[in-house]
């Protein structure tokens, strides 16, 4: 029942979320939408979802980590760079997935602090041309981790949907059940805090590129 909830839970959070398509344009399928595919090799589509997974939250936490890192001091910034460098050392991709997320999540809520706080509005003019240019590519950057979060949270409650029919597939989708509670938060943000912070850049005079579905992540600048 527990497992159930939290599922319906992920599902309902997905959905409010599909916000981020209107704040970054239109993505489109990504991971195939709500599939997990008809009859396929449940194997195959758990690993399509988790390589993909592991890459957005990648790009997704260090995004977020760069636009914190342009409004904080160079010994916050050198902090957020260690942590990122602990987080490439780790060889268990399970510990190195719940570190990534554990990380976003701390990211997240500064962004979200410092927005709500006007602590950005106060400083983002300020920003220097590199500052501005770094926030500029990790908006991108984050807005293509967003959109293909919505897409792959429902491939992977097609997934999950699909084993329940099995219980000898149950066990191959605990990482799919793992990934989404952050695929779920990353697109929840986008639809909600982090219009904000696009609303600041873009009131700042920093160009934001629309997201399509050939956008590429880019360069941060000097923030790795």
């Amino acid at each position: 029942m527990k497992s159930i909830r939290k599922f319906i839970l992920v599902t309902a959070s997905v959905l409010v979320a599909s916000a981020a398509h209107a704040q970054f344009g239109g993505l489109g399928g990504f991971g195939g939408g709500g599939g997990g595919g008809g009859g396929g090799d449940i194997s195959a589509d758990v690993t399509s979802f988790v390589t993909k997974s592991r890459s957005l939250s990648e790009l997704a936490s260090r995004s977020m980590t760069a636009i914190n890192a342009a409004f904080s001091s160079e010994s916050d910034i050198a902090a957020k760079r260690a942590a990122l460098e602990a987080i490439d050392k780790i060889t268990d991709p399970a510990e190195k997935e719940a570190k990534k997320a554990a990380l976003y999540e701390s990211e997240s809520a500064e962004a979200k602090r410092r927005l709500e706080s006007g602590e950005m509005e106060k400083a983002i003019s300020g920003l220097s041309d590199a500052k501005k240019k770094q926030v500029s590519a990790a908006i991108l950057n984050f807005g293509i981790g967003a959109l293909q979060a919505v897409d792959l949270a429902k491939t992977g409650q097609g997934i999950v949907q699909k084993a329940s029919a099995n219980p000898m597939s149950i066990p191959k989708v605990v990482p799919v059940k793992d990934a989404l509670p952050l695929l779920s938060k990353i697109a929840s943000d986008a639809g909600g805090f982090f219009v904000g912070v696009i609303k600041l850049a873009k009131g700042a005079n920093i160009s934001i590129p629309e997201v399509t579905a050939s956008s590429k992540p880019v360069d941060s600048g000097d923030f790795k």
